[in-house]
């Protein structure tokens, strides 16, 4: 060792060695200081802005049971993670339950149902079911409305918890079970259950409708909105994406149902008062705070010592065990701090670019000012902000779950728009000439930017609501597939939709 010393090469490189090291150390001091500031700075920020990065914060107040939808029998408990204890396990026999009785349907519903002015079919609905031995030859909408009944009882238990518990929330609450460490681990099984009751809602209204019983189709519309509802209020994306999805088709049938006009005045307020109750720009804000809040949860993961590698590696790296244990080993040497910065900075993306211009302006901009986030993430170099990693990787894909958040408050208001005109049908024989003149004050005259909905009455005594849609063009309430045969800007819900947004009860002649 002594005579190492004397080599001036030994020499030189422990001199690069000790001052490598003397430099990682101040790195590592400046970086933890400074990410430490950034992090406490963007912390009371939110808090003067009112904002929370605690989850069950985010929660809704708790309800009685006897008032909510979900804690009946049948539905109480489906949230439930799945697991060995008695409850997990009850929960789960539910969950089967439920999708194994709606399993022959859903080979026959449509799910892109709200770009045509056409309801479904349901004579080839039934023609299908009966191919597949699910209905025996001869059989009508009277006999599809009994088989649903027959294997899925849990319907009419829906339809009258529906007219009796105005609240719904899915249970059990978040606050009294154990969240996962990482909240974008959440287990949320009953969100599947959620989509198949309202396949088999829709069927089964569509069917009562076509045998002359308009009222139990209003049950499965007001059934099907309270599980709307319980997604829609949760603060988590993908509840809210569910909520949209299944409101969606509530709109539908609830489109059939008012060009039928089988509903007296009285039943067309309670069909609008059941659509009034839904908030969606409210329900995008709190999933978007969820959104946020889980980000916070994943940067702190990585800031503790003993999950930072491997949540990391679990984000970055699929390869050999060999080269993840190096990258693993290689990842314990970054200062800390810099996963302080690289938390604070999803953070903040996740409230500048996304939470804070859903607060201030709502669904306004969704289509005058798309790609906010895109652009910021193609402005970012990670090679010269490195601490952007976590945030390219993790926030979501905002232009299209906004998008479809527009269409279906765009939706709803077209909804209580055609409830209030139908009203206004029945009064005087007629629609009025002008949205102007219909006499509810309490129906939104206004598309979901508040820009005035259009709104004509058509040669076939009929009328239409369309608002222009994400290509800003005013094709007179057309839908894309009436304007270009290209299958693939025929969906409303795609941002490159080539059509109106619009409510017609009849198609193009």
């Amino acid at each position: 060792m002594t005579s190492l010393l004397h080599r001036r090469w030994f020499r030189r490189l422990l001199w690069t060695f000790i001052t490598l090291i003397a430099l990682w150390v101040l790195l590592a001091a400046t970086l933890r200081w400074t990410g430490q500031r950034r992090w406490l700075r963007l912390k009371a920020e939110l808090d003067r802005q009112g904002e929370t990065l605690d989850f069950l914060k985010l929660l809704p107040a708790p309800i009685a049971d006897e008032q909510n939808f979900a804690a009946i029998e049948a539905l109480n408990g489906i949230r439930l993670a799945p697991g060995t204890s008695p409850a997990a396990m009850a929960a789960e026999n539910k969950r089967d339950s439920i999708r194994k009785s709606c399993q022959f349907i859903k080979a026959v519903v449509d799910d892109n149902i709200f770009g045509k002015a056409q309801p479904p079919e349901l004579a080839k609905i039934i023609a299908e079911l009966q191919t597949q031995k699910q209905l025996p030859v001869g059989a009508d909408a009277k006999a599809l409305r009994q088989t649903l009944e027959q294997r899925l009882p849990i319907l009419k238990q829906l339809a009258e918890a529906a007219r009796t518990r105005p609240e719904v929330e899915f249970l059990p609450r978040w606050d009294s079970v154990g969240l996962p460490d990482n909240l974008f681990a959440v287990a949320v099984p009953h969100y599947s259950v959620v989509q198949n009751l309202a396949q088999a809602l829709h069927l089964h209204g569509l069917a009562c409708l076509e045998s002359g019983d308009p009222a139990a189709t209003l049950d499965d519309i007001r059934a099907t909105l309270r599980l709307t509802e319980g997604a829609l209020k949760e603060p988590f994306l993908i509840g809210h994406l569910v909520g949209v999805s299944v409101q969606h088709r509530t709109a539908e049938l609830a489109r059939v149902l008012l060009q039928k006009r089988a509903l007296t005045a009285d039943q067309i307020i309670s069909l609008q008062r059941d659509f009034q109750r839904l908030d969606i720009p409210a329900s995008l804000l709190q999933a978007m705070r969820g959104e946020m809040v889980a980000g916070a949860d994943m940067g702190e993961l990585l800031v503790r010592d003993t999950l930072r590698s491997a949540s990391l590696f679990s984000m970055i790296h699929s390869g050999s065990s060999t080269a993840g244990a190096f990258q693993s080993a290689l990842m314990r040497c970054i200062p800390s701090g810099l996963f302080t910065h690289t938390k604070t900075s999803l953070v903040q993306a996740e409230w500048e670019h996304i939470v804070r211009p859903i607060r201030d302006r709502g669904l306004k901009d969704v289509l005058a000012r798309p790609g906010r986030v895109e652009t910021w993430q193609k402005s970012h170099s990670l090679l010269m902000r490195p601490d952007y990693l976590l945030a390219k990787l993790v926030m979501p894909a905002v232009d299209q779950v906004n998008g479809n958040s527009a269409l279906a408050e765009n939706n709803r208001r077209q909804i209580l728009l055609a409830c209030a005109l139908e009203r206004h049908f029945l009064q005087h024989g007629s629609y009025p000439f002008t949205l102007e003149t219909l006499a509810d004050k309490e129906v939104p005259k206004t598309a979901f930017d508040d820009t005035p909905m259009h709104y004509a009455t058509n040669t076939d005594g009929r009328f239409r609501l369309w608002h222009v849609g994400p290509d800003g063009q005013d094709d007179g309430g057309m839908f894309a597939g009436e304007k270009s045969k290209e299958k693939k800007h025929a969906n409303p819900r795609n941002l490159d939709y080539l059509g109106d947004w619009t409510w017609r009860y009849e198609p193009a002649k």
